[in-house]
């Protein structure tokens, strides 16, 4: 059973919270064009936004493009009822291979269940010279 209610789901280049909670996404996409040569690593976000009907645990998984998990620390414990907001930041190191990630949302029961409140795929394409 869902305890949260899926508004948005979006990847974007950056993302700023005000004094009054008021998140502003920068750059929303859905394409990485990765440098042929490593760099620093760079940093994307996930936003979500829910509406919380019963306290849950939201997390995101991510899997590359052979089905392997990418290991990530993105799980919020949400307790009050009503609209709730996070963004994410995920290192761009984290994605080594080219191809399509999955990246899902899902809602964790406490009985190792999990239920998927949306998935997106993000495409990494190597840079060309």
């Amino acid at each position: 059973m869902t305890r949260a209610r899926l508004l948005a789901f979006l990847l974007c280049d950056n993302a700023t919270r005000d004094q009054n909670g008021k998140v502003t996404l920068h750059g929303v996409f859905d394409k990485i064009i990765a440098p042929q040569s490593p760099r620093e690593a760079r940093l994307f976000y996930v936003y979500y936004r829910v509406v919380v009907t019963e306290p849950c645990v939201l997390a995101l998984n991510v899997t590359d493009p052979s089905g392997s998990r990418v290991t990530g620390s993105w799980r919020d414990t949400l307790t009050e009822l009503g609209p709730a907001q996070a963004v994410w930041a995920v290192a761009s190191t984290l994605l080594q291979k080219p191809g399509s990630y999955l990246l899902e949302l899902i809602q964790e029961d406490g009985n190792s269940e999990s239920f998927s409140l949306a998935q997106m795929r993000l495409t990494v394409e190597v840079a060309k010279d």
